[in-house]
């Protein structure tokens, strides 16, 4: 089992987290929560500004006609999708004193919801994952402090304003919030994993994709470096596992490609690998003690069906051995794979992730998905099966 430790403490935290409440006198223990497990939802919500907010409700999933009935009996968890401008409207230091400075009623729903699944006899124990997305997502009062530009991803929900990430005055901002939101929840038992996503451009994984590179163009004219992105990928993971003392943290899969200003649409030798960077990337993460490494598209495609012993793929440095011979590193999947007649199985995709990593925890396409292929798939013998494993 691994363990979560501190960076910032000095001293190591193996499994417990001691907090003295000098005041009273007394001394009070709070447990390290272990990772998530097994599978977990991600929500049917749409990408656009405004709307990416929300989490499959577990009290409804008997009576909910979108998605296969009573779908929680065969899962272990929901996540549930912020925006950051959701949360955090305004600057701290105009939030009058005495009133809360994030808008957390979202997940204080998704707790509530989850609470009172788990107190139902003979249910199934959930848990929650929080990713908050930054980048077009990010609060207005903080792309005009750091700056933003306008980007065009082709008429897609994701086209808009994005902040200048990079810059020390959105770092800055975005330790802050991880601060206040780790100071409310880091204690609660049901949140189970937060995802990083500060760094993030289209997705919250931090691949840079050639086909969007008059995106890039523009930050780049901005002030964006290949240099200041990786930096900007490794200092995330840092600030965000140092703010979280009992709760795992999880990144996406680092992005690799040495990006460069281009007049037209660059071949892969304009844009070359960086195999270093994905390897110091994901030992960034290990480091911090409590940190997941993951990648957000478990395929079977060709391309990552060998990629685990395959060193030109992120995938590899992501589930590759940990400190030599010991035991693989810390590992989830999220798979976009369709399911659908003659698309291949999940339950197989996501067997030969557990064969060839130590991954946990499977983030599953949406629940609608599973709806439209079979109603009863999700529940099946092949796919609980492979629960079992993950949590074994």
């Amino acid at each position: 089992m691994y363990q979560l430790k501190k960076s910032k403490s000095v001293l190591l935290m193996l499994s417990l987290v001691t907090v003295g409440l000098i005041g009273a006198g007394i001394s009070v223990e709070a447990e390290a929560k272990d990772r998530a497990a097994g599978f977990y939802t991600r929500g049917d919500v749409s990408k656009t500004p405004g709307l990416r907010n929300g989490y499959d409700d577990p009290t409804a999933s008997a009576s909910d006609p979108t998605k296969p009935k009573d779908w929680a009996k065969n899962v272990d968890g929901i996540v549930v999708q912020l925006e950051w401008a959701a949360l955090q409207s305004q600057k701290p230091e105009t939030v009058p004193s005495g009133q809360d400075k994030l808008n957390t009623q979202l997940i204080e729903d998704a707790l509530a919801d989850v609470r009172e699944w788990n107190a139902v006899q003979g249910n199934n124990k959930l848990g929650i994952k929080l990713r908050v997305f930054a980048g077009i997502y990010t609060p207005q009062w903080v792309k005009d402090e750091v700056g933003s530009s306008t980007l065009d991803f082709k008429g897609s929900s994701f086209d808009g304003e994005f902040p200048h990430f990079w810059k020390s005055a959105f770092k800055t901002r975005y330790k802050q919030f991880h601060g206040l939101l780790a100071n409310k929840y880091d204690s609660e038992p049901l949140i189970t994993e937060v995802a990083i996503s500060g760094c993030m451009i289209k997705n919250a994984d931090m691949h840079r994709a050639r086909s969007e590179y008059q995106n890039i163009n523009i930050l780049i004219d901005a002030g964006l470096t290949w240099q200041k992105d990786q930096d900007c990928q490794n200092w995330q993971i840092n600030a965000v596992a140092g703010k979280w003392d009992t709760t795992w943290v999880s990144v996406a899969r680092p992005h690799f490609r040495q990006f460069k200003k281009m007049a037209s649409s660059p071949s892969k030798s304009d844009w070359p690998l960086s195999t270093g960077v994905m390897k110091e990337t994901v030992e960034t993460c290990r480091k911090a003690g409590n940190c997941v490494s993951g990648n957000n598209s478990l395929e079977q495609e060709d391309k990552d069906a060998n990629a685990f012993n395959n060193d030109q793929h992120a995938i590899y440095y992501a589930a590759s051995k940990y400190r030599g011979t010991r035991s693989k590193a810390p590992l989830y999947f999220q798979t976009d794979v369709k399911i659908q007649q003659g698309s291949g199985l999940i339950h197989n995709i996501i067997g030969w992730g557990i064969k060839n990593s130590h991954v946990e925890m499977i983030e599953l396409p949406t629940l609608k998905a599973f709806k439209k292929y079979d109603d009863a798939y999700l529940g099946s013998s092949a796919m609980q099966k492979k629960r079992t494993k993950l949590k074994e």
